[in-house]
């Protein structure tokens, strides 16, 4: 579904803005993959606890995954395009490790939200809200009253995440790194 709802323009549109920024611009030349060759899971593992690569480990390891789970995209005739759409796929954990959500559903949702806003991938906005109407009645609420508009305002005034080489800071802090970014975690919202 990803590729036949990601229109052409909305990836042109994340290729140009990846290509406004230095480190964007890198990114879309260098082409660099997130895989289980470019990742060595025992050295993120070894990481301060505090730090992104070892969370990210972590994230993994609670979902009993890896790098290659994700699918090749496909449908996408244009090979830039596919590697937006495939570096997309494949920073979408680092999101979630960034934005401090788990993979439970009102985290996953304030993810696709996140994507949705920043990105304007279709599939990310239908996710968002489709998995914001399956919410209980509780979860609803406190999805509403608290994860939107910390999310839009995440997605709105924080960096490109599509632009952030998230592959060469394993060994920062998530603090530091939230802050390069200009995100704030959920816990530190209105504070």
């Amino acid at each position: 579904m990803g590729e036949t709802t990601a229109l052409r323009p909305v990836l042109q549109n994340i290729r140009d803005r990846m290509a406004q920024d230095v480190v964007g611009s890198r990114i879309l030349k260098d082409r660099p993959r997130i895989n289980n060759e470019t990742i060595d899971r025992g050295y993120l593992q070894s990481l301060p606890k505090d730090t992104f690569g070892h969370q990210y480990a972590k994230f993994l390891d609670g979902l009993k995954t890896s790098p290659d789970a994700r699918p090749a995209v496909q449908y996408i005739d244009d090979e830039e395009l596919v590697y937006v759409m495939q570096r997309y796929r494949e920073t979408h954990d680092f999101h979630h490790v960034l934005l401090e959500m788990p993979t439970n559903m009102i985290g996953e949702v304030a993810v696709k939200y996140f994507e949705g806003i920043q990105l304007g991938l279709p599939m990310c906005i239908t996710a968002g809200i489709f998995g914001a109407a399956r919410l209980g009645p509780v979860h609803r609420q406190r999805f509403m009253d608290r994860y939107l508009p910390w999310i839009v305002e995440q997605a709105t005034n924080g960096r490109l995440l599509m632009a952030f080489d998230y592959e060469n800071h394993f060994d920062r802090r998530i603090v530091d790194i939230q802050e390069e970014c200009n995100i704030t975690s959920i816990a530190n919202y209105g504070k």
